[in-house]
């Protein structure tokens, strides 16, 4: 009797001898996972997959969109007590303005069955109540606009949007692409949605420019508008300066390198050149950061699942960029920020242009500040030129709306203010954006 209990006793000691072993070995393999510079490894591996199952992906982006806007808009307007007010080119009033309206864009934008519709419906629609604006600058997808701003909208044209108007008289959504068409759709925002917009925006005096004019009708024209800007200057960027260190490491991180990554130096220092085994990153100390990775792998994802939908794949790309680029402007130290601009889809490859920023104004080039080509999840190129500014001290007055609306010819129908460099500076000044669509 006694001899079968020391049997049974030992069989338990034995079995938990052998559990404690394969824990002691599991542990073993998760502690060799995480000491892996699991970076450098492509995203697409099966070691690289085991490690995100078990720690987490420390480079590439969950599918689900962080809900931050990749794309700042230009102009905001919403009718209060029958008179309309808007804000522009100004980052605080801009957020200011969403926070307000927040409500009433989720609900109008929540929905689907957009159609053509014509200039005169949209400017009997501008006359019949209160009116709500969005514009921005070139052509945004407009699930994504939606669902910044909390709506979810069904778009399987992958539509690009330059503005949106909600017209409360008539329930209707007008929307304008980028090439000048114009969209509209049934849209019901309730009553206490709009009023507490109303209660909270904050704006100045303006009017829709109707038919008057040339331009479009939803065009913003603010009453004794003076909209004065800083004249900039460029100032110098060194991306390898002392203080640059720990945004150079993060910038460095963005794309899945380290600050042990082999490198090596170009055109006596002021270029650094980081390769793996799947991609290569140069740094120019004045600000060209160039991004490419091969075909077989890469080593920055937007997202990890391949059945996804196109929305999320969407987002996801979105804020893949978006992040990489707030890494790259902090190691620049630069007083910019980057604004979406346009998307580009054919196939599994999209493309992302980023406008640069100061203060709200666009600042224009030669070339586009930042783009992002993805091929599925995979970054395959990126290309970011890095600019600091520096206010001269003096102050340039934009042509008011109002005026240059009055000199529009039928093909000039947008307005827009923005930078261009100018005899070594940069100057702000009203541009007319032609209707591509005629």
């Amino acid at each position: 009797m006694r001899g079968a209990k020391r049997s049974a006793k030992n069989t338990a000691k034995n079995i938990s001898l052998l559990v404690l072993c394969g824990l002691m070995g599991v542990l073993c393999a998760v502690n060799w996972l995480m000491g892996l510079n699991i970076a450098q490894m492509p995203a697409d591996s099966a070691l690289r997959r085991l490690h995100d199952r078990f720690v987490g992906g420390a480079v590439g982006y969950e599918i689900r969109s962080s809900g931050v806007s990749a794309a700042d808009p230009a102009q905001m307007a919403l009718t209060v007590d029958g008179k309309l007010y808007g804000v522009q080119y100004n980052l605080t009033d801009i957020d200011a303005g969403i926070t307000a309206t927040r409500s009433l864009w989720s609900q109008a934008l929540t929905g689907e069955g957009l159609r053509q519709a014509d200039e005169s419906e949209l400017c009997t629609a501008l006359r019949s109540g209160s009116c709500a604006l969005l514009r921005y600058h070139g052509a945004i997808p407009m699930q994504s606009i939606a669902g910044w701003l909390g709506g979810s909208w069904k778009d399987n044209a992958r539509l690009q949007v330059e503005t949106l108007v909600y017209a409360a008289g008539v329930q209707r959504l007008f929307v304008r692409m980028a090439d000048g068409r114009l969209y509209a759709a049934d849209a019901a925002v309730s009553q206490s949605a709009l009023g507490e917009a109303q209660k909270n925006f904050r704006g100045l005096s303006c009017s829709f420019a109707g038919d008057a004019y040339a331009v479009y009708p939803e065009t913003l024209l603010f009453d004794s508008e003076a909209l004065s800007l800083p004249v900039l200057k460029p100032a110098q960027i060194n991306l390898f300066a002392a203080q640059s260190g720990t945004g150079l490491e993060d910038l460095l991180g963005a794309f899945g390198y380290t600050a042990y990554t082999d490198f090596y130096n170009e055109q006596d220092g002021t270029v650094r050149v980081f390769l793996d085994d799947t991609s290569t990153l140069r740094l120019n100390a004045s600000g060209l950061v160039q991004y490419a990775s091969t075909d077989g792998s890469a080593t920055v994802s937007a997202y990890d699942e391949s059945d996804i939908t196109d929305a999320a794949a969407l987002d996801a790309q979105l804020d893949c960029a978006r992040l990489i680029l707030d890494a790259a402007q902090r190691a620049g130290d630069t007083d910019t920020h980057a604004s979406l601009y346009a998307v580009e889809r054919s196939g599994e490859q999209t493309t992302l242009i980023f406008l640069q920023m100061y203060s709200g104004v666009p600042v224009l080039g030669d070339a586009d500040f930042a783009t992002f080509v993805f091929d599925g999840s995979a970054l395959r190129t990126a290309t970011i030129r890095l600019q600091k500014f520096q206010p001269t001290g003096g102050k340039r007055t934009v042509m008011p709306a109002k005026q240059a609306a009055a000199g529009a010819s039928g093909a000039e129908r947008g307005l827009m203010a923005a930078y261009r460099a100018q005899d070594g500076q940069y100057v702000p000044s009203r541009f007319y954006l032609k209707n591509a669509a005629e």
